[in-house]
């Protein structure tokens, strides 16, 4: 490269000119060359992948380089001198690498979202070193009968120019962050234009900046000094047209694929708006609902977390979503230990089915102490087999609270707690279906207290309420869970009972026990104010049998049954029924005389002997008597069956054992009579006593008797009630001599299947064989009287036959070879003066 002064240029310089379209065409290349570069910017931001980066930075890089020597040669051809001009091909080529150098600087400058100051100074610098290079390179490869010489003033401003130009496109991300009111650091369209158009001005500026330092003055010229392949102006054009296309193609290819990707990139921004608007709106409609909106996992190992749960669960549970996300044992804790198995099997079922969970439990929350929960979830199952429920959990304490209180004050009596008339025909409805459905009688019970106005008055209503609520306790601890106790007001109480028995007298003796105990509970004195306060109570009863009549009615006929009772006086008790009540009257009247004639002489022994088939008397039945001082004798049926209700039987079972060892024992002191052994009842009250044995241990004490003397007769449906208690028993006593009889042999299902099993020394046939076998057409009890005898001996057993009242029956029995015989044929039972008679 070579330089001459000013004055020497002036003299002998060539004048050339420059056509006016080709410069502002090649103005609009250089442009348009830039803005394909820098449109690879967004590409190289947005590919991931090393290598693809490198590839579009290159491509951008050709874009410009080809671009720039474009403009270069363009601008060539647009300058027109008086001489012949030639291009050397190779040169010309080559002086496009500084120029794709100087695209790939400018793109590693602006690929980066903040450039420095010093990273936009160096890149400008070497950018507009290398349009130099790029200008200077493809001037030496021009080939002219003339000297090319350089005004160095003007070739130091071109390369000014273009570095400072350069700087300025590198720095537009930076002067726009500064401009723009929005603060953006990189807005696209104002970015590549202003880059471009900068860029481009850089490049036409150091080209025709240094055209103007070019001076042709005559001499050689460069034929000489350039061997090789030269091109004229005219394929110099065609090439720049050929790069032009080039530059025209791909910058096609960058702005579709810059579109594409800014549509991209816009759907994906607005999409990541949309998600963070609905994120928001989420997160502001979880946080303003009265409950935790969760993600529930179930994974297939069976481990539970909540993949995601509102900050609400803090609240509601007291841990915190981040303490729960992988393993949700920190909740469970705190569910109440009662309801955890229920909500673990609920999970369970739904996940098994893929049902909707619903389920109420109860959390012991740290601060806020037990709380009612509700959560609902729809599962969905996933990949890996695990489960996953989406849902909402809320709080439904006050809830339960409120329901609870509606509840109590629809149902219950405020004062006392229990039941009020609407519950109470509830329960009396459902009573009365009870009873239908199985038969069984139920029972209504009518209260009112006898002078309760007379306390509230005297004392106010606050020591009134007193009493009610004690009393709505007593009641209370004594029905069975399944009976009812309600209050209608005031001071009338009802209490419903069930399950009874299937028959009317048994259901009506155990409403009366009922009765007198409820009666014995209010009468018991109650503390008011320092003082002992009795009150008494009328009480009408009314039993019932299924839904023949309506709640309203069995009430009615209670009510009525309780005016009896107050009409009777103070403190009494009344049915509904007439002929009912007179028979409760009467067992009324009957126990409590029995009760008073215990420990009196009113009781004695009568004997019934027993004989052998010369009539012989070898043994007796002691048969216990009541001479009542005014009903005279009562007949065993009428008393026995009320002893045994009461409990009674087990004392007068015990007093008839012990006089029947009195009576052996004066036996043993008369020869006549020595011989004869004693059969004494046992009741099943009286024998499944636990200490039984032990009685009979002590009376043998009591009474030095041959214990074989004494017989116990037990009958089949006492032994069979619990049969391994009876043989331990039997065992014990049979092992002090005392021996045993089967009483009603035959009448039982049972007595042949255990009969060998059982220690029994003697079987008595009932009477209602032996009195059937006398008759006509009776042959099958013959039969079976045969039976029992023959099946007696097998076992080394005496057989006594009971309810021989005529001759014939006792001659069958003998034909029979029956060991002995006992009823009215030989005598009524009677004293024991007569029992040799």
């Amino acid at each position: 490269m070579n330089f001459a002064t000013t004055d020497a240029l002036g003299e002998l310089a060539y004048r050339g000119s420059h056509s006016a379209p080709l410069v502002v065409v090649s103005l609009a290349i250089a442009i348009l060359a830039a803005y394909a570069s820098i449109s690879h910017v967004d590409l190289i931001r947005n590919t991931t992948a090393r290598a693809a980066r490198i590839g579009w930075q290159i491509n951008g890089a050709i874009a410009m380089g080809v671009g720039v020597w474009t403009m270069h040669f363009i601008g060539m051809v647009a300058f027109q001198l008086p001489l012949e001009i030639e291009y050397h091909l190779g040169i010309t080529m080559a002086s496009v690498l500084p120029a794709i150098a100087a695209g790939y600087v400018a793109l590693q400058v602006l690929r980066s979202p903040c450039v420095s100051v010093q990273a936009i100074a160096l890149g400008g610098s070497l950018m507009g070193v290398g349009i130099g290079a790029m200008h200077y390179i493809g001037m030496s490869g021009m080939i002219v009968d003339a000297d090319m010489l350089h005004q160095p003033t003007l070739f130091a401003l071109s390369i000014a120019v273009a570095i400072i130009m350069a700087s300025m496109a590198l720095a537009i991300p930076r002067l726009l962050d500064r401009f723009l009111e929005n603060g953006e650091r990189y807005q696209p369209t104002l970015f590549k234009l202003g880059s471009a158009v900068l860029m481009g001005l850089a490049i036409s500026s150091l080209h025709y900046v240094a055209m103007s330092a070019a001076r042709f003055v005559p001499g050689d010229g460069q034929h000489s000094s350039l061997a090789g392949l030269t091109v004229q102006p005219g394929l110099i054009a065609g090439l720049a047209v050929g790069a032009s296309l080039f530059i025209l193609i791909t910058s096609t290819i960058t702005v579709t694929l810059r579109l594409r990707i800014e549509g991209a990139q816009l759907d994906a921004d607005i999409l990541a708006a949309r998600a963070r608007q609905l994120d928001d709106r989420f997160q502001k409609i979880a946080s303003r609902l009265p409950g935790v909106v969760y993600q529930f996992r179930l994974g297939p190992d069976g481990s539970l977390s909540f993949p995601y749960a509102s900050h609400a669960i803090e609240d509601i549970y007291g841990v915190t979503a981040e303490q729960v996300q992988e393993d949700a044992s920190e909740l469970t804790n705190v569910i109440h230990p009662a309801d955890l198995d229920g909500v673990l099997a609920s999970i369970q079922a739904s996940a098994n089915d893929l049902s909707v969970w619903r389920h109420e439990h109860r959390v012991r929350h740290p601060e806020h102490g037990e709380r009612w929960l509700q959560g609902n979830a729809t599962p969905d199952r996933e990949p890996d087999g695990g489960v996953l429920w989406n849902g909402f959990i809320t709080d439904i304490t006050d809830q339960k609270r409120t329901s609870a209180r509606i509840h109590q004050l629809a149902f219950y009596d405020e004062l006392t707690g229990l039941a009020n008339r609407r519950l109470l025909e509830e329960r009396l409805e459902h009573a009365r279906a009870l009873s239908a459905r199985h038969r069984h009688y139920g029972a209504v019970l009518f209260l009112d207290l006898d002078d309760f106005k007379r306390l509230n008055d005297t004392l106010g209503h606050s020591v009134g309420d007193a009493l009610l609520k004690t009393l709505a306790r007593r009641l209370e601890n004594r029905v069975r869970s399944a009976d009812t106790v309600a209050r209608l007001g005031g001071d009338e109480f009802v209490i419903v009972l069930e399950e009874l028995g299937e028959r009317e007298e048994l259901a009506a003796q155990q409403a009366v026990h009922v009765a007198e105990e409820v009666q014995a509970l209010v009468t018991e004195p109650v503390q008011l104010r320092g003082h002992d306060y009795q009150c008494a109570v009328s009480i009408g009863l009314t039993v019932f049998l299924g839904d023949e009549h309506t709640h309203e009615e069995l009430l009615r006929r209670a009510d009525a049954a309780m005016y009896q009772a107050k009409a009777a006086g103070s403190n009494a008790i009344r049915f509904f029924n007439p002929t009912l009540q007179a028979e409760m009257e009467e067992r009324f009247r009957l126990e409590a005389d029995l009760r008073a004639s215990m420990g009196s002489d009113h009781f004695v022994l009568h004997f019934q002997r027993q004989i052998d088939p010369e009539g012989r008397t070898v043994a007796a039945e002691a048969l216990l008597r009541w001479h009542h001082p005014v009903r005279g004798l009562v007949a065993p049926l009428d008393f026995m069956p009320l002893a045994e209700d009461t409990g009674l039987i087990r004392p007068l079972g015990h007093w008839v054992l012990n006089e029947g060892c009195r009576q052996i024992q004066r036996w043993q002191q008369d020869p006549a009579t020595a011989h004869l052994s004693l059969s004494v009842n046992v009741s099943a009250a009286q024998f499944h006593q636990d200490d039984f044995v032990s009685q009979i241990e002590r009376l043998l004490e009591g009474w030095p008797i041959p214990p074989e003397r004494l017989k116990l007769e037990l009958t089949e449906s006492l032994v069979l009630a619990d049969l391994e208690d009876s043989m331990y028993k039997m065992e014990q006593i049979r092992a002090l001599g005392i021996r045993f009889s089967m009483d009603d042999f035959g009448t039982g299902y049972s007595s042949m299947a255990y009969l060998s099993r059982l220690p029994f020394d003697e079987v008595k046939i009932d009477k209602a064989f032996v009195q059937a076998a006398g008759q006509s057409g009776h042959g099958r009890d013959r039969v079976i009287i045969e039976a029992i005898i023959n099946l007696a001996q097998s076992l080394d057993m005496r057989v006594v036959a009971e309810g021989v009242e005529t001759a014939e029956q006792f001659e069958l029995l003998a034909e029979l070879e029956c060991h002995y015989f006992q009823g009215y044929y030989f005598g009524r039972p009677g004293p024991a003066t007569a029992i040799m008679g």
